[in-house]
């Protein structure tokens, strides 16, 4: 069997980007619908879209707080970023309220068993999202394509459209359309089609911790205040979202993975005692 060489790309604008109409529109967009990057406005938002006001334990405001200010103190952030990160938070609020008001209409959720996961772990551009696809070709096991993880709780006002697909995933199609037309190069790097599996770090995301942070902005007080803390309550959370997803669509077993579980090996075992972790062997001079 014969394999294709990788096209090489090359970034010759680096320093003085050549932007696309489609960018453009994008960062002008932005700059016409400005956002407050409040806890306050964020919650107040969720609770208006999703007709729920519930959000259990209120730590996570704290860090949430955080993520905002991050970006409110960053003076090189765009308009569009304050916007993306605003939007962001709104749907992890909105999928916190979900998943709280799920429990509290169905407690027998918590009677779920997630036993002997496979997690995939590796450091960051190593072949994780290759090994986890390739694993999940099993059609005995149950994994999270990114649709799902986005929005694990459908929103019960919402109906397929005419052509029977989940509105989460349309959504999500659309998502990811836009980010493919203003970041072309990320398809090359980690494509984020609907279909496609997903990190589960995603479902930490309602409980507002997670290196994904460190990913998508400058935040290096966040970077500090992660690593101080203690990860095993999210990871905690992380395994009660997967309990909903599992409660919907019953499967034995799970094939989970994500980079970020090397630097949390003891959170990700308390959690996940029987679980078996595969771990992708890389150089890491390779890797960066």
């Amino acid at each position: 069997m014969s394999m294709s060489t990788p096209q090489k790309i090359r970034i010759e604008d680096l320093g003085d980007p050549v932007l696309s109409d489609f960018q453009k529109a994008a960062l002008a967009f932005g700059e016409r619908n400005p956002v407050e990057l409040s806890t306050d406005v964020v919650l107040s938002t969720a609770v208006e879209k999703t007709g729920l006001d519930d959000f259990g334990p209120e730590d996570f405001r704290e860090r949430l707080a955080l993520w905002l200010d991050e970006v409110e103190q960053d003076s090189e952030a765009t308009a569009l970023a304050r916007f993306g990160l605003f939007n962001d938070c709104v749907r992890h609020a909105s999928n916190r309220l979900r998943i709280r008001d799920l429990y509290e209409r169905h407690p027998e959720i918590h009677d779920v068993e997630i036993s002997r996961p496979i997690i995939v772990v590796g450091l960051p551009r190593s072949g994780t999202t290759h090994l986890v696809n390739l694993i999940a070709s099993d059609r005995r096991l149950r994994s999270m394509p990114l649709w799902e993880g986005q929005q694990p709780v459908p929103d019960p006002r919402e109906e397929p459209g005419p052509d029977g697909l989940d509105p989460r995933y349309v959504r999500s199609a659309q998502s990811w359309e836009g980010m493919r037309r203003s970041a072309p190069l990320v398809a090359a790097m980690h494509p984020m089609n609907p279909d496609h599996i997903h990190e589960e770090l995603e479902l930490q995301l309602p409980d507002f911790s997670s290196y994904n942070q460190e990913w998508i902005l400058r935040s290096p007080r966040w970077r500090d205040y992660y690593l101080a803390h203690d990860q095993t309550p999210h990871y905690a959370y992380l395994k009660s979202v997967l309990k909903i997803l599992q409660w919907f669509s019953p499967r034995e077993r799970w094939v989970l993975k994500s980079p970020q579980h090397l630097e949390q090996l003891g959170p990700l075992l308390t959690t996940f005692p029987d679980a078996t972790i595969v771990v992708t062997h890389r150089d890491p001079v390779s890797v960066i």
